[in-house]
């Protein structure tokens, strides 16, 4: 049975990315838009963590300050608290959350936080190899994409540019989202060095698969369509 995450959000759209990401490291999620739902989760020891959606206009981060504090609330759960950018430090630190993640989120940084701190906790998550779907997969332990379980040569960006489109495939991802995901530290990218790096990947995959795989938004990004 797989480790279970809850994730407290009243935007669908957005829990529907992160339970793909989250399905594809290992684990099962279930979807809350109440705060005392997902406390009573912790408190009947049914979930190993909580993700907190943390929109600009929700005040979870403040109720959230109050209530895990409260003496009903004895758990060793992990609570994540994921942010706007525009978040002051002082308010995560009144929340007395144990992780937070500004958004637009990187999943990799995400997935690595809940593995190190849930192998700590003596859980276990059974990580697959693989995402992706029929003809396109990733082998995440060895960084390569397949397709139809052939290598496909990519560069360390490239891959890490559909690594990202692929943690929600469909969903488009925004110029400045696809910078901030793989290219963390870099102070900054020019929105056309994205553009040249998808049109080499997206070559790439055309070769290898004889179909377009990276669809253009026109005005908003890029999208991957897998094959099921």
């Amino acid at each position: 049975m797989k480790p279970c995450i809850a994730i407290l959000s009243t935007d669908a759209d957005y829990y529907l990315m992160l339970s793909y990401v989250l399905d594809a490291s290992g684990y099962e999620t279930v979807l809350t838009d109440e705060l005392d739902a997902a406390l009573a989760l912790i408190a009947g020891s049914k979930i190993v963590a909580l993700l907190v959606d943390c929109q600009p206009e929700s005040s979870l981060l403040s109720d959230l300050s109050s209530r895990l504090r409260a003496p009903d609330i004895e758990s060793d759960v992990p609570v994540v608290a994921l942010v706007s950018a525009g978040v002051r430090y002082i308010e995560i630190l009144k929340a007395e959350v144990d992780e937070s993640f500004i958004r637009p989120l990187k999943p990799e940084r995400l997935l690595s936080y809940l593995h190190q701190r849930l192998n700590e906790s003596g859980v276990a998550v059974s990580r697959p190899a693989y995402a992706g779907a029929s003809d396109l997969r990733l082998d995440a332990d060895a960084r390569r994409a397949l397709a139809n379980e052939k290598p496909v040569a990519l560069s360390p960006i490239e891959f890490r540019i559909l690594s990202t489109l692929m943690s929600a495939p469909g969903r488009v991802f925004g110029r400045p989202e696809l910078i901030e995901a793989v290219w963390p530290q870099a102070n900054f990218v020019d929105p056309r060095t994205v553009d040249v790096h998808v049109a080499r990947l997206r070559r790439s995959l055309h070769d290898a698969l004889g179909r377009e795989v990276i669809r253009t938004v026109r005005g908003q990004g890029y999208a991957v369509d897998v094959k099921g």
